[in-house]
């Protein structure tokens, strides 16, 4: 029985260091996505102060914007992985 409780500690401990690091990461991932949504935030009130918008800034806030989306999507499909989908249980 004591050996049962000890193995369970090790695993727990195991997994709880896999999951802080992928925490972490995500959280990181996070931060890099708030400050590219600043950026395109920053750059289209800029856009709109000037009442004009080149191509040049066009182009800049569009890719902008793609990379963001992509980043963004890269992210919920790594959670996608981690995370049950809300039908299943966990046990």
């Amino acid at each position: 029985m004591n050996v049962f409780f000890v193995n369970a500690s090790i695993f727990l401990k195991v997994i709880e260091k896999l999951l802080f690091k992928k925490i972490q990461r995500h959280e990181k991932q996070k931060t890099l996505i708030e400050m590219q949504l600043n950026s395109i935030r920053n750059m289209v009130s800029k856009v709109l102060s000037d009442d004009e918008i080149s191509a040049s800034e066009f182009e800049k806030i569009t890719s902008q914007m793609t990379k963001t989306y992509r980043k963004f999507e890269e992210v919920n499909l790594e959670i996608d992985k981690i995370l049950p989908k809300k039908s299943e249980s966990f046990l």
